[in-house]
């Protein structure tokens, strides 16, 4: 008698135990469940760490980001002569541009932004663009303007003498594609874009 009381208490125990570790696993699930959804949100929600406001030239007028809004802009910086990564960027984007429809392309533009400013026109910027597209805007602006610009979006560039280039000089740029939302702040980038597939698929993802 006095064993079968003693086997029930430890079977009590048992089952206290093992409720006491059911109880503390589901509550270990929750408090990692919150932290994740807590963690999604503050991901999605997040404030993007660089981009913001600037002014440069269109043409003969002055052209500030924020009185140009957009829900999606494009950001490129490059230049009007260069051989290369600037008109393949420029055509890969105008193909995506070609494959929105009417709504998408009402909420969307393309900013390209020269940083030759010794050698090329804010005119040839502004001609030069829209030779891709209609909704590309070419601007150039002050040495100070650009470089204002380029540090707001983390890029770089370089323009030095190069006797074997065909211009005597060449210009070394950042290659990527920045997406801004509204406020001009950096959502997503774009590194090196060369087919219509890695730009249209982000412009889809955030329009």
């Amino acid at each position: 008698m006095h064993d079968s009381r003693l086997l029930r208490n430890y079977d009590q125990d048992m089952n206290k135990s093992k409720s006491s570790r059911i109880v503390k696993s589901l509550l270990a699930l929750f408090i990692f469940s919150l932290f994740l959804v807590f963690g999604l949100i503050w991901y999605t929600s997040r404030t993007p760490s660089f981009g913001g406001d600037f002014t440069l030239q269109f043409k003969e007028e002055s052209w500030t980001l924020s009185e140009h809004r957009k829900p999606l802009s494009l950001l490129y910086f490059g230049y009007v002569k260069c051989p290369d990564v600037c008109p393949m960027t420029l055509s890969v984007a105008r193909q995506a541009f070609l494959e929105l429809n009417e709504k998408q392309k009402s909420r969307l533009q393309l900013i390209f932004v020269s940083v030759d400013r010794d050698h090329e026109t804010a005119d040839d910027v502004a001609t030069y663009a829209a030779q891709f597209h209609p909704q590309f805007i070419g601007l150039s602006g002050s040495r100070e303007q650009i470089d204002h610009a380029v540090k707001l979006f983390k890029a770089s560039y370089m323009l030095e003498e190069d006797p074997k280039s065909y211009l005597g000089y060449s210009v070394a740029h950042t290659d990527k594609i920045y997406l801004l939302n509204s406020k001009g702040m950096v959502i997503d980038m774009i590194q090196s874009p060369r087919n219509t597939h890695e730009v249209l698929e982000p412009i889809e993802r955030h329009l």
